[in-house]
């Protein structure tokens, strides 16, 4: 049921897809801050478990530091629901400090990280940026949500320290909007989208429909930004379906819509709360078998006894977290490593890598410098071009303070594994 004749422009026409994405820098919802259900998370029997370090992942507030420490600050969630996002790369950003350390440190000086807990509440947000300026710290690493980072930023707006999130994926974090000295190493929304463009093309599919669960507002943006660049390269998307968990009457519509328009592939972001029972099962249930593609929300294997019959599906990653199916590069098998001997669990997906690269950009533009004066630091990092870092090159730039070029893993299931696939670039 597409439309004839599109496939080679869809391809062709990519390089509109960033042009149309550029220019929709702030849309999607992250005004409102990422929402996640904050449902505890549990194993397939039901049981509650437990994510968290088994020791204190950070030097805590109030132990006395040499004269020389460099003081690495983080104000990221490690409980309520953005810890599912923050607490990962805060570990992998820990394991990298100790490792800088056993190496001899940073300019020949030793590191700390101290890390003052979010609690994933706005208003801890500024009097955590506060107590880390009194520490003077060097560097904060800042919570992967823009809108909970939003009271931080405007507390350090005028104290020039460097800031540095992990994981921050709205789009405000590519163009300096939220500092001339905040930077991110996520992918950001528009590069997502624009990768899920590419996935759909590299099948032949001309036709989709997209399916949102709009309890996490960095899917929303995902599949929104997706509709506009899919459109913007020639495909044409027959409808746009959003689910809410409080009102699974969304549900019937959305079957309905697959069902009678009968679209190549399904475009899905969500996340792994919600969507395998609520949204991705009944679609196979019912008999939908398109294939179906997913941003890296919902990134991991631990959903996929879920859902009975998940068939054909791809989801991007930073990173392949499966034993089974490594991921090809040795630093970040060394990240998984880390984070598994740090925590005594697997990685539950590939976001955790970001922590380690965050730090790595750190000391490699600290070096460069030769200083720890937060102006030039920032220059250095300003200068990256196509830094290798464990999850694959990174630029930025004066106007680019994302990794907007940052390559992603395309994992593929094989029912009931997940597996690396390949490695693709914006």
């Amino acid at each position: 049921m597409g439309a004839p004749g599109i496939r080679p422009p869809l391809r062709v026409s990519l390089v509109l897809v960033v042009l149309v994405l550029t220019a929709c820098t702030g849309c999607g919802l992250f005004s409102q801050g990422t929402v996640v259900s904050p449902a505890p998370i549990v194993d397939e029997q039901g049981e509650l478990v437990s994510e968290s370090s088994p020791a204190p992942i950070a030097t805590p507030d109030g132990v006395p530091l040499p004269d020389d420490t460099i003081v690495i600050g983080a104000l990221m969630a490690t409980t309520g629901f953005l810890a599912v996002y923050d607490e990962p790369a805060l570990v992998a950003a820990q394991n990298r400090v100790d490792a800088l350390n056993e190496a001899g440190g940073l300019l020949g000086r030793p590191v700390v990280l101290r890390h003052f807990d979010s609690h994933t509440e706005l208003s801890a947000m500024q009097n955590g940026a506060e107590q880390l300026l009194l520490d003077g710290v060097d560097l904060l690493l800042m919570t992967c949500d823009a809108a909970y980072a939003a009271p931080a930023l405007e507390v350090l707006e005028g104290s020039g320290t460097l800031v540095i999130s992990p994981c921050g994926t709205d789009d405000a974090w590519i163009t300096g909007e939220l500092g001339q000295r905040v930077f991110s190493m996520a992918a950001p929304v528009s590069t997502e989208a624009e990768l899920l463009v590419s996935l759909v093309a590299d099948r032949g599919f001309t036709t989709a429909v997209v399916v949102i669960d709009q309890t996490s507002t960095e899917a929303v943006a995902v599949c929104e930004a997706f509709e506009r660049g899919f459109e913007a390269a020639g495909g044409q998307v027959y409808g746009l379906y959003r689910y809410q968990p409080t009102d699974p009457g969304l549900l019937g519509p959305i079957l309905s819509g697959l069902i009678n328009t009968g679209p190549e592939s399904i475009v899905f972001c969500g996340t792994w709360l919600v969507a395998p029972e609520e949204i991705l099962a009944p679609i196979r249930a019912t008999g939908i078998l398109q294939p179906i593609f997913a941003s890296s929300t919902m990134d991991g294997d631990h959903w996929i006894g879920k859902v009975p019959g998940v068939g054909d599906f791809t989801m991007l990653s930073y990173a392949s977290v499966y034993t089974d199916s490594p991921d090809p590069s040795p630093d970040v098998r060394k990240v998984l490593a880390d984070y598994l001997a740090a925590t005594g669990h697997i990685a539950r997906d590939g976001r955790v890598v970001t922590g380690a690269d965050a730090v790595e950009a750190y000391v490699r533009a600290v070096e460069r410098a030769g200083t720890l004066e937060p102006g030039a630091v920032a220059a250095q990092l300003e200068r990256f071009d196509g830094e290798e870092l464990a999850a694959g090159p990174i630029t930025f730039g004066p106007d680019v303070h994302a990794a907007a070029d940052r390559p992603m893993r395309v994992i593929t299931i094989e029912e009931p594994y997940a597996q690396y696939d390949r490695i693709v670039s914006p």
